[in-house]
């Protein structure tokens, strides 16, 4: 009898173990207010709601092949926009090491929240680094709705050409409207390869295939997206014949790192 009355309050010991378990795990499980949009289902899904895709084009080595060898000038151009320490917001999450040397520039002491609008993607770099960068924190979020907090910086790294028009034109102002009253917009994106580059008109193929809404940044500035843009100064700088671009804009009158 002593013994099955100890089995039973293990039993039951284990029960509650579990049950409180469960409860965190459900608290702590992000909770998806709205389905995917449906460009992302349409044109994206294959890549972003895949884990086989998704773990592939995470490697470093492939990304700087796709890039043609830009990846790395391009991290390191948004990186000079950012000093230490800095609150940094990161709006999309992407493959490769970015995010790494993005919160590696910021430190410990600084902080680096990163969103994304989908849940599948928010887990992997969160798997990948939250042991890592304590100062990273993830937060599954669409970028079309308002942002709440200020930010030293806030960065748009390689997503503005994903977006359809009316996503971009909230984005941009969503994210404009979440810097402090020192802060700044970094853009990272393509844009309009000059007339004589070999891969201009492959691009264009590519993008009419893959990406429709990327050449809506060959037609149109990005300070065009925004409501507000006599607010800011803007400065710009093109990399491999005006394929990519970096856009700055910044509460201060600053020049372009």
């Amino acid at each position: 009898m002593i013994r099955l009355v100890a089995d039973v309050e293990k039993e039951e010991k284990e029960r509650q173990r579990k049950a409180v378990e469960a409860k965190l795990a459900r608290e702590l499980k992000p909770k998806r207010k709205t389905p995917l949009p449906l460009y992302i289902k349409t044109f994206y899904d294959k890549i972003y709601g895949n884990k086989k895709i998704s773990k592939i084009l995470d490697s470093v080595r492939l990304l700087r092949i796709l890039t043609l060898g830009n990846s790395r000038r391009l991290i390191d151009a948004s990186l000079r926009e950012i000093n230490p320490h800095a609150k940094v917001l990161q709006i999309g999450a992407t493959f490769g090491d970015q995010l790494e040397q993005t919160a590696e520039k910021i430190g410990h002491y600084g902080r680096f929240d990163v969103m994304d609008i989908s849940d599948l993607q928010l887990r992997r770099i969160e798997e990948k680094y939250k042991y890592l960068y304590p100062q990273m924190n993830f937060i599954l979020g669409d970028g079309r709705s308002p942002i709440t907090e200020k930010y030293d910086v806030v960065i748009l790294y390689m997503l503005l050409h994903e977006l359809p028009i009316l996503s971009k034109i909230k984005v941009v102002n969503n994210a404009l409207n979440s810097v402090n009253e020192n802060g700044k917009v970094v853009f990272i994106d393509y844009y309009n390869p000059v007339w004589w580059h070999p891969l201009r008109y492959f691009v264009r193929m590519f993008n009419r295939l893959y990406q429709p809404f990327a050449e809506k940044l060959w037609d149109r500035e990005i300070h065009t997206f925004a409501d507000k843009k006599n607010d800011f100064f803007w400065k710009k700088r093109t990399y491999f014949g005006d394929m990519y671009q970096k856009v700055v804009a910044s509460k201060k009158d600053e020049k372009i790192l």
